[in-house]
């Protein structure tokens, strides 16, 4: 097995901000791939993130081992499984380098398989093999998953957002390995809403209950115009109350708890946050569209907006293995 020198123009472009949106910049070098061939002595499926094990050799032609970390179960939705590797594959290999150690350690972009089959490592490049819907929703209960272009046009408009002096100092100040998603707690709405994984809804008489595969995110929207019990508040995903208006489904959230990721991954948001959200069946029940208004005048500078179209996924089903704290947090601390 040797080092491949010279990559496709597709793959360098696809994984120039493979991780940005999820890693930060923290420990590898996201505008830069490597291309390895190997043979996989181990793959761990995890859930967020997943880690493959590969046996290649360096530019000297001597032995050397691998580590890559994969996004896990955010991927299911495109085919990516438990199974998609295993021990004695051979392989191609595009990735992100670690700046620490850029042939042994790096952040998995694609894997080829000797059969030509090409499993996606990250969101990114799973973009372009994203499944639309499968079938037509009657109502908001079921199996749904965010488009991940709506995540990521969220993701780059968030740097145009105005910041308060607070906020830019938050934000200035925040560091990665502070990150809530290496404690296992996804980063709070509407980046829970907007991240695509898979979301199960279901509609209940007083309630309607949001699991999101990211992180096991969960959300509970009041339907019946309870107030809040002091136990309840304030919360990491606020205090929801919800009303029905032809269908769709209108929430207000007040009572978040200050979070340093509130507004989006190193932005923070404090107790006066609140977010104003839209749920509504499109396209004759094949989408869902997500729309919202997100305040916080002690870090944001006037509201921001935006939408997302959730594609209606009932051949799906959630992933039935919980948050790990060690794959969750392991690449802030290597």
């Amino acid at each position: 097995m040797r080092r491949a020198d010279t990559l496709a123009a597709g793959a360098l472009l696809l994984s120039a901000a493979t991780a940005g949106a999820h890693h930060g910049s923290a420990p590898f070098d996201t505008d830069s791939t490597v291309t390895l061939e190997g043979v996989v002595t181990r793959f761990d499926y995890r859930n967020p993130h997943g880690f493959l094990y590969l046996r290649s050799t360096n530019a000297a032609g001597d032995p050397i081992d691998v580590t890559v970390e994969t996004v896990g179960s955010s991927l299911r939705s495109h085919g990516f499984g438990p199974n998609s590797l295993s021990a004695g594959d051979e392989v191609i290999l595009v990735m992100n380098p670690s700046h620490r150690s850029p042939e042994e350690w790096g952040l998995g972009v694609q894997a080829t398989k000797d059969d030509g089959t090409v499993v996606p490592l990250s969101v990114r490049f799973a973009r372009a093999l994203e499944q639309r819907s499968t079938g037509n929703a009657t109502s908001l209960a079921g199996v749904w998953v965010p488009r991940g272009e709506d995540f990521f046009r969220y993701v780059f408009a968030r740097r145009e957002w105005q910041l308060t002096e607070k906020g830019t100092q938050a934000r200035d100040a925040f560091d990665i390995k502070d990150s809530p998603q290496g404690r296992c707690e996804a980063i709070p709405p509407p980046t829970l809403m907007l991240y695509g994984s898979i979301d199960v809804v279901e509609v209940l008489e007083d309630r309607v209950l949001i699991h999101s595969d990211w992180l096991d995110g969960e959300r509970i929207i009041y339907t019946d115009g309870r107030s809040p019990a002091p136990e309840d508040i304030p919360a990491v995903n606020g205090y929801s109350v919800g009303h029905w208006e032809n269908g769709a489904l209108v929430v207000d959230t007040t009572h978040f708890t200050e979070n340093n990721s509130g507004l989006a991954q190193g932005l923070a948001a404090g107790s006066q946050k609140r977010l104003s959200e839209r749920f509504e069946l499109v396209d004759d029940g094949a989408g869902l569209r997500y729309s919202y208004v997100l305040e916080d005048p002690e870090y944001l500078v006037g509201a921001v907006s935006g939408a997302s179209t959730w594609d209606y996924r009932p051949d799906l089903e959630p992933d039935p293995i919980p948050c790990d704290l060690d794959s969750a947090g392991r690449y802030l601390t290597e």
